[in-house]
Formats: C-alpha cells, sequence, structure tokens
C-alpha cells in the first residue's frame, strides 16, 4: 500500500505531475527502475585479432559495475553478453576502433567511428557486446629507421617481390541481440583503415569521404574486398577465401593476418584487429563495420583501408551523427536515458548529492526556481555584467597579393591549414569580457594592512616581479601568523601592468573552491603592490613531474594512483570554473601548483594569466601566435579565436598526456606552427609509453574535434574516477602493460 506520503501527495497533485515527481525527484534507491548508472566496455585489456576471455574481462571489470560473460566458441567468441537491469531507455555511444599506422605513414591514423543512438530495453534482455581491437600499426616506435630497407631493395630488385609495412584495419564495435537464434545488429561503430606503407603524395585533405552509415536492416552488409591486403568483415557474409581478409561477425569478426608476402620476404607480421579488420600487406588493411572497408587490389604503397561503414537499427533514435573520434581499441558507453522533456531546453543533468533532475540552460541563461524555465544571465556570482555578445568580426588573410575576408569555418578535422600558412592575421575575436570600472572593483578586494605582512624568502620570479613566501597576521581571527605566497609589482611599471596586476587579484578573488588557489587579500595602498596567495609548497605540476621521473636505475616515487589523483583534483577545479561560465584558456601542468610534496599533496588550478589578458585586451594575439599556448589549443581557438568551456575540455586532455607522460612536452619535437597543421588535419597525440587504455580514452575524447561532442567536466570527472577506483594493479593487467613509473626509463 501508498504511504501517508504518497497518498497527500498524490492528493495534492495531478497524476501527471505525480509521476513527474517520482521519475524526477524521488531517490533512486527507492526506484530502481529509475537508475544513474552508466556502463563502461572495453576490449578488457586484449589487442590483436582476437577477442578476450573470460578472466581478462573478470580482471578489467573488477570493482566496477560491470558484469559479463565472454562466450569461448564459434561466433561469439570474445564478445561480452550483458543483462539489461532494468526497463528503460538507454544510450549507447558506441567507438569503432582505430587503424593501424604505416612503417612511414605514421603522422596519424584512421579513427574509429563514433555513433550514438537511444534504445528502448526490456529488464532481462541479453546484449551480445563485441568491442573492436585496433589494427596492428605496421612496427612499433615507428620503426626507428628499419623501414628503409623495404625500399632500397625495390629499387636494386627492381621488381615487387616484396611486401610488408602497412597498418592493420581496425575492428567495428557491434552491439547486437539473439531474437529466435537469428542475430539482429542495433548498432554498429565501424573500424578505421589501416594505412599504407607511405602516405599519398597527391591525396587532398579536403577531399576525405565522410563517415558512412545504415539504418535498413536490408542493406547489404557485406565483407569488404579483399587485394594485396585484407578487406574487413562486415556483419553477415560467407566465408572468407583468404586468411589476410578479415571475417564478418557472423563468422566470429576474427582480425586478418597479415599477407603472405609480408611474413616472406621479411616476416612483417601486421594483425587486422578484432572486429573484423582486414590483414596488411604494403596497403593497408580495410576496417570492420556493417558493410566492410575495402582493401587495395594490388599492393600500391601509397593505398590506405577503407574505413566501414556503420549502422544504426531503425528502432533507435540516432542521437549524434557519426564522427571520426577514436584513436585507440574501441568502446561501449550505455547509460540510462534521463527524461528531460519537462525542461525548457529539453536537456537535465542528475545532481550528485541530491540525486534530483537539473535542467540545463544555454550559454549565459540561469535557471530559474521552477527548475523548467532559463532566465537572465549568468557568470561568477559577484562578476559585473558582461556587455551583449558581439559576433566575432572575420578574420583577414593574404593570398596571392590580394587581401580576402573569410570566415574560417572548421567543416571537418581535415580543413588544411596551408591554406593560411602565410597569412597575415589583420583583427582576431574579443570576447568582449569587462569590468566596471577600477574604483568599484578595487573595493571588492579585501585590503590587508603593510605592518601586517612580514616577507621571509624569494620564491622565484612571476609574470610581473618577484614572489615571496611570507607570513601574514590578522587572517584567521587570532595572533598566528599565516603563511602565504606574495606576488609583486615592481614600482617602476607601466599603468597596464598595474591594471593586469589588478585585473588578476579580483579575477582570482571570485573563486572559493579547494581546488583553486586562494586569494588571501591585497595590499595595494602601498608600493610595491601586494597579492596574497594561498602558500604552495609543493610548486608547479610541471616541475614536480620532471622531478619524479625514473632516473637510470631509480624507479619514479609516483604510482598511477598518485598521478591520476592529481588530474582528479585539477578536474573538480575546471568543474567549478565550468558551472560558473568561467573559461580558464590556459589548462596546463605548468599553472597548475601543489599544496606538497609529500603523498597528501593536493593540486590546484593557480594562474589566471591567459583569463586575465582577455578580460583586459582588445587582441588577445598581442605577441602573435608564438605567445599563445598553441600545443594546448584547440582548433577552433588558434583557427577563430573561439573559446568556449570546450577550450578547457581540449586543453585538459593535453593536461592529462603531461601527467601520464611525467612531464613531457605535448607533441614532442613539433614546432607551433606544426602542431597548427597536424591538428587541423585531423592529427591527434599517441599515449604517452605504457599509458593504460581508459585513460587514454580519457585524452582522445578530450580532443573531438567538435567542440559539442568533448565531454563536460561532470562527465570527464567520472572517467577518471573509474580509472583510480579501477586501481593501479586492475589497470595494468587490463591493459597488459606496465606503468612507466615501476621501472627505469623515459616515457615517450
Amino acid at each position: 500500500g501508498a504511504s501517508d506520503e504518497v497518498t497527500s501527495a498524490m492528493t495534492a497533485l495531478s497524476l501527471s505531475h505525480y509521476l513527474h515527481h517520482v521519475v524526477h525527484e524521488c531517490p533512486p534507491s527507492l526506484y530502481p527502475e529509475v537508475s544513474l548508472m552508466t556502463w563502461w566496455f572495453t576490449s578488457c585489456g586484449a589487442s590483436g585479432p582476437r577477442g578476450p576471455t573470460q578472466a581478462q574481462c573478470d580482471s578489467a571489470y573488477r570493482n566496477t559495475n560491470v558484469s559479463v560473460t565472454v562466450g569461448r566458441d564459434g561466433s561469439v567468441k570474445g564478445v561480452q553478453t550483458w543483462r539489461v537491469p532494468a526497463t528503460n531507455r538507454y544510450m549507447f555511444s558506441a567507438y569503432g576502433a582505430a587503424g593501424g599506422k604505416g612503417a612511414k605513414n605514421h603522422n596519424k591514423r584512421s579513427h574509429g567511428v563514433f555513433i550514438s543512438a537511444i534504445f528502448p530495453l526490456e529488464k532481462g534482455e541479453l546484449l551480445y557486446i563485441l568491442v573492436g581491437h585496433q589494427g596492428e600499426d605496421a612496427c612499433p616506435g615507428i620503426c626507428l629507421g628499419e623501414s628503409s630497407v623495404i625500399e632500397e631493395d625495390l629499387r636494386e630488385e627492381g621488381s615487387a617481390e616484396w611486401a610488408g609495412g602497412g597498418g592493420g584495419g581496425g575492428g567495428a564495435t557491434y552491439v547486437f541481440k539473439v531474437d529466435e537464434g537469428e542475430l539482429v545488429p542495433l548498432l554498429v561503430a565501424a573500424g578505421g583503415g589501416g594505412k599504407a606503407y607511405l602516405e599519398d603524395p597527391e591525396s587532398c585533405q579536403d577531399q576525405v569521404p565522410l563517415e558512412k552509415y545504415e539504418k535498413d536492416t536490408l542493406a547489404p552488409s557485406t565483407n569488404g574486398v579483399t587485394g594485396a591486403a585484407g578487406g574487413g568483415g562486415g556483419w553477415r557474409d560467407s566465408p572468407r577465401l583468404h586468411p589476410w581478409a578479415g571475417r564478418s561477425l557472423a563468422e566470429g569478426a576474427e582480425g586478418g593476418a597479415p599477407c603472405p608476402l609480408a611474413l616472406a620476404k621479411l616476416s612483417w607480421s601486421t594483425f587486422g584487429g578484432f572486429g573484423g579488420g582486414g590483414g596488411a600487406c604494403t596497403a593497408g588493411g580495410g576496417a570492420g563495420g556493417y558493410r566492410g572497408g575495402a582493401a587495395a587490389l594490388t599492393d600500391d604503397i601509397t593505398a590506405d583501408g577503407e574505413d566501414g561503414v556503420s549502422f544504426v537499427h531503425p528502432m533507435g533514435e540516432i542521437f549524434l551523427h557519426p564522427l571520426a573520434v577514436m584513436e585507440s581499441h574501441g568502446e561501449l558507453e550505455i547509460k540510462v536515458q534521463l527524461n528531460c522533456s519537462h525542461c525548457e531546453t529539453q536537456s537535465c543533468r542528475r545532481d550528485e548529492d541530491t540525486s534530483l533532475l537539473l535542467c540545463l540552460c544555454h550559454n549565459q541563461e540561469v535557471l530559474a526556481g521552477d527548475n523548467v524555465t532559463c532566465t537572465g544571465s549568468r557568470g561568477l556570482s559577484s562578476l559585473p555584467p558582461l556587455p551583449s555578445p558581439v559576433p566575432p568580426p572575420p578574420v583577414y588573410y593574404r593570398r596571392k597579393k590580394q587581401l580576402h575576408a573569410a570566415r574560417l569555418g572548421l567543416q571537418s578535422p581535415e580543413y588544411k591549414l596551408s591554406k593560411i600558412r602565410s597569412s597575415t592575421i589583420m583583427t582576431d575575436y574579443n570576447p568582449n569580457y569587462c569590468f566596471a570600472g577600477k574604483a568599484a572593483s578595487l573595493s571588492e578586494l579585501k585590503e590587508v594592512p603593510r605592518r601586517n605582512i612580514t616577507l621571509l624568502r624569494a620564491l622565484g620570479h612571476g609574470a610581473f616581479g618577484e614572489v615571496y613566501e611570507g607570513q601574514v597576521l590578522g587572517m584567521s581571527g587570532d595572533k598566528r601568523a599565516m603563511h602565504v605566497a606574495i606576488k609583486t609589482l615592481p614600482e617602476l611599471c607601466s599603468e597596464q601592468d598595474e591594471m593586469d596586476f589588478l585585473m588578476e587579484a579580483l579575477i582570482m578573488s571570485k573563486f572559493s573552491h579547494q581546488n583553486i588557489v586562494r586569494c588571501i587579500g591585497v595590499s595595494l595602498h602601498i608600493l610595491p603592490r601586494f597579492i596574497l596567495l594561498e602558500l604552495m609548497t609543493g610548486g608547479d605540476l610541471k616541475s614536480f613531474l620532471r622531478t619524479n621521473r625514473p632516473r637510470a636505475g631509480q624507479t619514479s616515487s609516483l604510482s598511477m594512483l598518485e598521478l591520476l589523483h592529481m588530474a582528479r583534483d585539477i578536474a573538480y577545479g575546471c568543474r567549478y570554473l565550468e558551472e560558473n561560465h568561467f573559461i580558464h584558456r590556459d589548462i596546463a601542468a605548468r599553472n597548475c601548483l601543489l599544496s606538497c610534496t609529500g603523498p597528501d599533496r593536493v593540486a590546484k588550478i593557480g594562474d589566471f594569466g591567459m583569463a586575465r589578458d582577455i578580460y583586459r585586451a582588445s587582441y588577445y594575439r598581442k605577441g602573435g601566435r608564438a605567445m599563445l599556448p598553441v600545443k594546448w589549443m584547440p582548433p577552433e581557438a588558434f583557427m577563430e579565436g573561439v573559446f568556449t568551456c570546450k577550450t578547457d575540455t581540449w586543453s585538459f586532455g593535453v593536461l592529462l598526456w603531461e601527467i601520464l607522460s611525467l612531464g613531457y612536452m605535448p607533441y614532442p619535437c613539433k614546432t607551433n606552427q606544426e602542431v597548427l597543421e597536424f591538428v587541423t588535419s585531423g592529427g591527434r597525440m599517441d599515449p604517452p609509453k605504457a599509458c593504460p587504455g581508459p585513460v587514454y580514452r580519457i585524452m582522445t575524447q578530450c580532443w573531438q574535434h567538435t567542440p559539442d561532442h568533448r565531454p563536460n567536466f561532470t562527465s570527464i570527472l567520472e572517467r577518471v574516477k573509474y580509472c583510480t577506483q579501477v586501481g593501479l594493479r586492475d589497470l595494468l593487467v587490463s591493459d597488459r602493460t606496465r606503468w612507466p613509473g615501476l621501472h627505469s626509463g623515459t616515457p615517450s
């Protein structure tokens, strides 16, 4: 029977309002069918042409909410079976696996395809999940020059009696059901084709074919054409004729073997990935998919394997259009689709603390008290109102001695930066952030009498002047001295330096979060001027990481869990900034500080220089591109000057790479200009040495080309927490690798 509380609620509310109350406000523990859970399915640490074993998945999913049964025989060998926990609508986000790199075609790999759709599922239904494996690279470590042997043989012998050097095709990720013995596909995220031995010098980046997907169950679902290299496996096709072809799902989706010539001539062993990836020859292997990608008929030295074709069953509602994003093995995320129909924007999120559904608003709007409508504008609570948005002006560039005005859109990640390589940027986007005025702003800062401040020792040099460790009296309500960091502004400085110094204090004074360095106060009435900050004795994160690298004969003192905890701390700070609609613009290890160097260290965001310059500047590119943190910026930021919260998401992915590499410079050996071209043409960094797959997948999701497809920091935190909950040992077992902090040597 219903409780008195429920009865009274039904009396006060109409039936529809009552149902809305149950679904949107009652704790999930009382209504298990309204699940808050997300389930992540991975390759379980397996790689290569065959799927994982039960033992691998048991180890990979230990301490998580995922429980699967792995098939051992026939067409379901290596396929994970999962039982639906409750009747609901679920969103599937599937990632196909990337293709392998060629021996001399390694600047970027063919991405796996991302596709997302919503499906209604019944409690107890069995889902079959095959997570695709990345196609094997032609040789690890970019071959270290070994590949030149092949070309020399070709020149000397004058024949094509050689083979090898292409990458294997990536496997597709399949989600399907079995209905009366028949396999029914729900979602297929195709893999990326393997790269050929060499990049085609005549290839045009502007004409890269778009990802394809089917939604008709009667559409052909065949394997790709097999030639010198293997074609990719499709959904259902006749048995393969060649061992280097990828198998269809109905045949078991095993990846193809390398072509016989590659094995016989030079022992190149480059397999396609589990999920139907084709084996390689000199040409790249075709990718798996609902319909497999084709391989070249002849062993062309520059012929890449084709990507596969994805699929969404008609019963599913496609959520995002296909987008190539996955740089590694495939993945599948399943989560309950929240019912946000009551929200004005039709979008919402679950509050972690109260379990209530909170409607989301666009841009600077704020949620009204009814938790449904959006109104007004919002920034940090005490920031002055921003002026009305001004559309960004066009970007001007010179070409063939004529000045053209053109809006530099990013229609695809393959946009060629060479078109504007010699550009002369004439004007730039100004976000038009500003403060109301110097006098009004000064009153908001806590002025500390100079007599209460004592300088103890120099810590280093900051953007304006020396930084000291000091102590201040009267801050804690008693006579005890508080140790602080003191930023100073030299007496001889420009008026602009004074304004910048003040702006930094104003910005930092707005924040109150355990993972953002706290502004204690200022001392501006006497020269030199001071800003008093929370003392972070651990120094900056980049220096700390570099100091703790493994040395010859000596292991690093940092564990994987410690590194992930530092990443988690910064993600917390970023989420706070995101929730307050504040864009940092320069999330990087050099701008993060540590409370101490010991095991109790807390990482915090500690520098807001870029944000400060944006607030006060008419032109943020004050010193040209060399002044910008290009290696931490997404394409839309350095191409168009567009900064959003998703700019910080991209930068966090680079920061995570810095942490996992123990402080190495991102994009090693590349100049800023080379990074601009590399990233804009779709290139992404490879993982640091021995980086676990789940951690690298967070990076690649932060580096999605389209800003709207990058995760927000709530999602990033969930993934980082997942990695920390799984723990160091389980991550290592699941990826069958060793963490570089456990042995001597240097990360790549």
